[in-house]
């Protein structure tokens, strides 16, 4: 009987120590992923300061390959001053 129990003793120490290796797997490839995803918003943003960087260095050109991109921002920009205009009168009522 005893080597019965010493069996049921090494199955659960074995799956004790597997599930705790997974869980160390687990957060490993968690904690990576965070810091994963704090790189790629680092990108993102970087990305977006590049945009704005070049769109300000170059609004005014017209000949450029990006013109209808920066002619589409330049005009977003204007209605949405507009409307910042319209909201402000409404709340000056």
């Amino acid at each position: 009987m005893a080597g019965f129990f010493d069996k049921v003793s090494d199955v659960i120490n074995n799956t004790a120590n597997e599930i705790s290796d997974k869980a160390k797997e687990i957060s490993e490839v968690s904690s990576l992923n965070v810091q994963i995803r704090s790189q790629e918003k680092i990108i993102e943003s970087t990305y977006l300061e590049i945009g704005k960087t070049y769109y300000e260095s170059h609004k005014d050109a017209t000949e450029d390959d990006l013109y209808e991109l920066i002619s589409k921002i330049t005009a977003a920009k204007e209605t949405a001053d507009h409307l910042k205009e319209e909201v402000a009168n409404i709340k000056g009522k």
